[in-house]
């Protein structure tokens, strides 16, 4: 495996010559026949990621996305899920402060392209850790990765992005999907908030048979035949079977299924994923405010028994 680096000399992290490093914020990479990944954006490193106030407060699990009745009025009417989203956008600029987004959920989620989405609309860098593995492999595909050095050796590459990138901020990562297995990436991913995609093996096993199985390692080594997605579907089933327990740790849960009768197949449009997931970031955002100041107001129950005890005023209340 080629070095994964950081120059922390220069502004933006980004891949290099099979290197990780840092270039100045206008730039943009680009590859051979490769939507570019990573955009022009504004990433700030944070002093001292592990004591940043708003990061540590991140800890309220599992903030579903919401969903409400407008919802399959939304994925008919794309002007007004336009004004939706620059609405959230709006309010979300001054509330994220920079914290980054951790995209993570199985095969076939849409993790990827809603990354790019994503970042592009927040103003947020997009990095996708596979491009970047394949990146430091001479753009070798993951799947011919896996099948040269083994799944354990990729993971390793992933863990290893996972923990440069996570001093940064203004960042969405989209993640492997198997990402959410080893301990120590969540200890990378939760500078930030994670955001689960979650689908059923139905929906998930539709996409990646339509995709082609050899573009996914844990499926092209059990591919046969004609039936695709029957190999996508059990394949799915029992990788969620594992990995739920994982999943589920995440900050916010959004739901991939379609609220349109046109879109049941293949699930909810990206623009309605990303609503969504601004909309659960939102809500996880009141929901650690909510919890910050319960923990603000408390009673000291007996306290004239306590002699030796004297009140002072919190610094919290001069904020």
């Amino acid at each position: 495996m080629k070095s994964l680096t950081l120059d922390r000399s220069a502004s933006k992290p980004s891949v290099r010559g099979g290197r990780l490093n840092f270039q100045p914020a206008a730039a943009l990479i680009r590859c051979a026949n490769v939507t570019p990944v990573f955009k022009t954006g504004h990433v700030k490193k944070s002093a001292n990621v592990h004591n940043a106030r708003f990061e540590k407060h991140f800890r309220v699990r599992c903030q579903p996305a919401q969903q409400t009745s407008e919802d399959a009025v939304l994925e008919e009417d794309f002007d007004l899920l336009g004004t939706k989203i620059s609405e959230l956008v709006t309010d979300l600029n001054e509330e994220l402060k920079g914290c980054s987004i951790y995209i993570v959920g199985m095969m076939g989620s849409g993790k990827s392209t809603l990354g790019k989405m994503l970042a592009n609309t927040l103003k947020y860098t997009s990095f996708d850790s596979d491009m970047m593995i394949e990146m430091t492999h001479e753009k070798k595909a993951v799947s011919t990765i896996f099948k040269e050095f083994g799944e354990d050796y990729f993971r390793d590459c992933e863990s290893q992005v996972l923990k440069q990138l996570a001093p940064y901020k203004n960042l969405v990562v989209s993640t492997g999907g198997g990402a959410v297995c080893r301990p120590m990436n969540w200890s990378y991913m939760q500078q930030g908030i994670v955001v689960w995609l979650q689908g059923s093996p139905e929906l998930l096993a539709r996409r990646v048979a339509k995709d082609g199985l050899e573009k996914r390692p844990l499926l092209a080594v059990e591919s046969s035949g004609d039936d695709l997605y029957g190999t996508a579907l059990s394949k799915i089933t029992s990788l969620l079977e594992d990995r739920t327990k994982y999943y589920e740790n995440a900050d916010v849960v959004v739901n991939l299924e379609s609220l349109s009768q046109k879109d049941t197949e293949a699930g909810a449009p990206t623009a309605v994923v990303m609503y969504r997931t601004l909309l659960g970031v939102k809500a996880k955002i009141q929901a650690t405010k909510e919890e910050r100041e319960a923990k603000r107001n408390f009673t000291i129950e007996n306290a004239d028994q306590l002699k030796t005890m004297r009140t002072i005023q919190s610094p919290a209340q001069n904020e």
